[in-house]
């Protein structure tokens, strides 16, 4: 564990203690479930409890960011250079906000951005790669794309010496990040802060329809890891897991409809990543029950936010996408420079109907990052990278 690590984990335990949760901590309790629990009502009583105490923390706003210690030398030899951003699909607004302040990252340190749309399939992905080794990029990130699903033109990138960050992504098994190819994966606690917000909601009794995304390994192993938190804390409540992808975005609705019909007694719907949410809302509707199930989701932006005031959508996460390319370049730099990569975290909020009015449901606000907290963060990494 690097000593930027040990820090970073003790940041996390103040944090959590101001009521402050951040991606990179992880949710409080996602990894425990295999330990013996009680049964009955005190173990509902304490499951609740719990969930209630980690939503208050999961809505507030961070008081402190995850910022990195170490500096970046040799920055400066790299201005004038273009760097490749290939989001696995364009316009998810998620990506749209993270191509944003990666934009405005880069240009900080004195480095362009060329967005590339992967369109969700390897052959686009393959000629976005392709465009940036013709293009003599100084660097590739890939935002939510597994390696695999372009691994013969990212091999000949990596043997052309661009370092590729790869975002939204674990690494698989054995694999350590190296100044050749790095994984950030950002808010992967998303679908556990989920967990928690269900099992407070429904006082410990949801029956939960699980839309998991199936385009990835990590967004599968999101759904795989919030598991846990239910069978622990909520032994009330029943949890079916359905599999969907963003590659079939015409079908979407209708196997939103298909899995409430299958499961007429759901009262809650939990659909992954928010490019999936206006598809899930109108196959609810199909359903005829979309008035007894409460919608939720995750990778939010002023879209699903704005739902939520409306009532449409119960409840929301959103990653600090605005932290998020500061985050990623940071990383980037760091390889490009070979100065080793490191541990790149990523603040993300709950936000239900509670805390919604404490912003500003507006694009210009989400970029601004003042959903999450002051933006200070942008002038300590310039700092880093030998900028002001």
């Amino acid at each position: 564990m690097t000593l930027i690590r040990k820090r970073w984990l003790a940041s996390c335990t103040a944090v959590l203690a101001a009521s402050a949760v951040l991606a990179g901590c992880g949710s409080p309790g996602s990894n425990s479930g295999s330990g013996s629990t009680t049964s009955g009502k005190d173990s509902s009583a304490s499951g609740l409890a719990t969930a209630e105490k980690n939503v208050a923390a999961l809505q507030a706003v961070a008081k402190t960011y995850p910022v990195p210690t170490a500096s970046v030398p040799g920055v400066d030899k790299f201005k004038g250079r273009k760097v490749f951003y290939i989001p696995i699909v364009q316009q998810v607004p998620a990506f749209v906000a993270t191509a944003g302040s990666t934009k405005q990252a880069l240009s900080k340190a004195g480095l362009s951005q060329q967005v590339c749309d992967g369109k969700a399939q390897p052959t686009a992905i393959a000629s976005c790669v392709q465009q940036a080794i013709t293009a003599d990029a100084a660097g590739i990130i890939l935002d939510a794309i597994p390696y695999g699903m372009a691994q013969n033109a990212l091999d000949a990138a990596k043997a052309k010496g661009i370092p590729i960050v790869i975002a939204d992504q674990n690494p698989p098994a054995g694999v350590e990040n190296s100044n050749e190819v790095s994984y950030v994966p950002g808010a992967s606690s998303q679908a556990s802060a989920m967990a928690w917000w269900i099992i407070a909601d429904s006082k410990g009794k949801a029956n939960l329809i699980i839309a998991q995304n199936a385009d990835s390994p990590t967004a599968i192993k999101m759904v795989a890891d919030s598991l846990p938190i239910y069978k622990k804390y909520c032994p009330g409540c029943k949890v079916t897991v359905k599999e969907i992808t963003a590659s079939t975005p015409a079908l979407l609705a209708s196997k939103a409809s298909s899995n409430v019909l299958s499961n007429p007694s759901a009262d809650y719907y939990y659909t992954e990543f928010e490019d999936s949410l206006q598809a899930t809302l109108q196959g609810v509707q199909q359903s005829g029950r979309s008035s007894r199930i409460s919608v939720s989701t995750a990778a939010g932006s002023v879209n699903g936010l704005g739902l939520i005031k409306t009532g449409s959508v119960k409840a929301v996460v959103a990653a600090d996408q605005l932290y998020m390319g500061f985050g990623v370049t940071d990383e980037l730099l760091r390889m490009m420079t070979k100065s080793g990569p490191i541990d790149e975290a990523q603040p993300m909020r709950l936000f239900t109907k509670q805390n919604i009015d404490s912003i500003k449901v507006t694009a210009p606000a989400q970029a601004s990052g003042e959903w999450f907290g002051d933006g200070s963060f942008q002038a300590d990494f310039a700092k880093l990278w030998g900028i002001g």
